[in-house]
């Protein structure tokens, strides 16, 4: 009998090429797998691999928190935020992607883009644009000719947009802050949401030691409760008919920047905040910001004080 459960379980052994394999390639293994779900899984195979997946050091979590209602729900991480719990039994992580689940509804060919000044942001920045394309010479001059203004219902509708935009980034202060203090092992944290729709926030070396320094969680239930209680005084928005971007080669048409203050009360670093809420990606955002900035600063200006 006893022969026959040993003669078993060779063979099981055998069947199975994990059972073959060192530690070391399986934890390589592991650690191109990253994403949680599939760690959690393997982590309930049998002891030797969970001991092995506690060892990995690059994870990738997807939240779930997109749908919560308030700030104060959204700072729940660990009942909100699906795999936090699970990412204490690995105590060796060292680099970690975080995806946020993001459900923009919006018009198709419309496009926009939050921003943000992080990892302490005291702004949030959106552009919001009713299309984006490559054009030259006669197509410039008609998209001119057909973008001429705004309505009010597409104000509060992009004001709508902004609102969401700005939910989502405090979502990301907060999920950055709770790792960044829970985990101390922490190398490298790249926070984006679902949908491409935020600036990517990438921390990492003294970036995210200085960080470590400054963030404290009251500070980022505070500014959760700022975000739940905003009013328009606390935006500025802005509008340009069409807007040219000569390092790209683009056309952005019906383009609306808004600018939502989280604390300060003074306007004086409200431009520079917008240039940096875009700075990390060094693309076709950042060129518009500052377009708007350079070249039509009288009609954000005029609008701004309608």
């Amino acid at each position: 009998m006893i022969c026959s459960v040993h003669g078993a379980k060779e063979e099981e052994e055998a069947e199975n090429p994990f059972h073959c394999l060192p530690d070391d390639v399986v934890l390589n293994i592991f650690d191109k797998v990253s994403h949680i779900k599939w760690l959690c899984r393997c982590f309930l195979v049998s002891k030797r691999f969970a001991s092995l997946v506690s060892r990995v050091q690059t994870l990738s979590i997807t939240s779930d928190i997109s749908r919560v209602e308030t700030a104060s729900e959204q700072f729940s991480l660990r009942l909100h935020v699906s795999g936090l719990v699970f990412l204490a039994k690995l105590s060796q992580i060292r680099a970690l992607n975080i995806e946020i689940r993001s459900d923009f509804v919006d018009d198709n060919d419309s496009v926009f883009k939050w921003g943000a000044n992080f990892p302490q942001p005291d702004s949030v920045t959106v552009l919001y644009a009713t299309s984006l394309s490559k054009m030259t010479g006669s197509e410039k001059k008609e998209a001119v000719e057909t973008e001429n203004g705004i309505t009010q219902e597409d104000v509060h509708r992009r004001e709508v947009v902004a609102v969401e935009c700005i939910k989502c980034a405090i979502r990301s202060v907060g999920i950055l802050c709770y790792v960044v203090l829970g985990y101390p092992m922490l190398q490298s944290v790249t926070i984006c949401d679902s949908m491409n729709k935020g600036v990517k926030l990438c921390l990492g070396g003294e970036k995210l030691e200085e960080c470590r320094n400054a963030f404290d969680f009251e500070w980022v239930r505070l500014l959760g409760k700022r975000a739940e209680s905003w009013t328009q005084e606390n935006m500025k928005i802005g509008y340009v008919p069409v807007l040219e971007l000569p390092v790209s080669g683009c056309v952005m048409k019906g383009v609306t920047v808004m600018n939502f203050r989280m604390f300060a009360d003074d306007n004086s670093e409200v431009e520079t905040a917008m240039v940096d809420a875009f700075a990390e990606e060094h693309g076709v955002f950042l060129e518009a910001v500052v377009q708007i900035l350079e070249k039509h600063r009288d009609g954000i200006e005029a609008l701004l004080h309608n």
